[in-house]
């Protein structure tokens, strides 16, 4: 996974916005979603027609997720047994699309699995993030985008990525009261840095909502937050963006006015000497590397 993230999630209910349609200046992919099915625990994609599409953008650099879940689609992990049948889902998922574990299909898996009221069991999330890098390798991504306020959702992923078993965590700013609100956003973004992740903001990653709705930023609030939130933390791992079709209408202004911001990663305003050495100009603070 990307040592500095800029995603969005690719909902396959507007698959007419192709996979490689979408600007490489996102470099990380959410396919959204694979939802329940079977028996408790299973999960399935189905849309086995945009292998050659992933194979493409994954040849170019970007990174494809398998997100699991979303509204509606909680998961009570409640046995081991349950546990067990989502990640041999996954299993199963990366095969149909042409993986195999050794050399997957996908880069990693984002859960989405305890929305709604859904307390995450953490014994059991735990054991299947450690499953699947057992099965996939250390370098598969294991990510998910939590309601920022919930405190059981914040103790789960606090242990995960205390114990190095979660890439990062992507709070999700919209569709909710004060969301939008980048002051909301710097406040809430400290309290996951500095609580959940252990002060390395290398951990999280900042979702942005940006439509025209209630509870959703404009681009010049996106822009506003995410210049917050870097100042503040020079190290943050990236921010991603809901959904593909919103950039899409917008003419991809997200990829093309915050996906900068966020790569750049530029010092703030300061003031430039009079006299630089030789072969020297503005400096760039250079983002914490990260091994996966």
């Amino acid at each position: 996974m990307p040592s500095k993230v800029v995603g969005v999630y690719w909902t396959r209910w507007n698959f007419g916005i192709h996979l490689t349609q979408v600007p490489q200046a996102y470099n990380v992919l959410y396919l959204f979603a694979a939802g329940r099915s079977g028996d408790v625990g299973g999960i399935a994609w189905g849309m086995n027609e945009i292998a050659a599409d992933i194979r493409t953008v994954r040849a170019r650099g970007q990174r494809v997720v398998l997100s699991a879940g979303g509204a509606g689609q909680e998961i009570s992990f409640s046995s081991r047994e349950v546990s067990r049948r989502f990640v041999d889902s996954v299993v199963r998922i990366n095969t149909e699309l042409g993986g195999t574990t050794a050399r997957p299909a996908i880069d990693g898996v984002d859960f989405n699995t305890f929305e709604s009221d859904a307390t995450p069991n953490t014994d059991e999330y735990l054991w299947m993030f450690r499953e699947l890098k057992r099965r996939f390798g250390q370098e598969f991504g294991i990510t998910c985008p939590p309601a920022p306020w919930k405190t059981q959702d914040k103790a789960m992923i606090q242990e995960a990525l205390s114990k190095d078993l979660m890439t990062y965590a992507g709070p999700q700013f919209y569709d909710g009261r004060e969301l939008a609100d980048p002051a909301y956003i710097i406040k809430s973004t400290r309290e996951w840095v500095e609580k959940v992740a252990g002060g390395d903001a290398s951990k999280i990653v900042v979702g942005f909502g940006m439509d025209s709705g209630t509870n959703y930023s404009s681009l010049d609030e996106v822009r506003a937050a995410w210049r917050m939130v870097e100042k503040e933390f020079p190290t943050i791992r990236g921010a991603f963006l809901w959904q593909h079709k919103t950039d899409f209408d917008r003419g991809w202004a997200f990829a093309k006015q915050v996906a900068p911001l966020v790569m750049e990663n530029i010092v703030p305003d300061q003031p430039v000497p009079s006299t630089l050495p030789a072969g020297t100009g503005r400096r760039r603070r250079q983002s914490r590397p990260r091994v996966r």
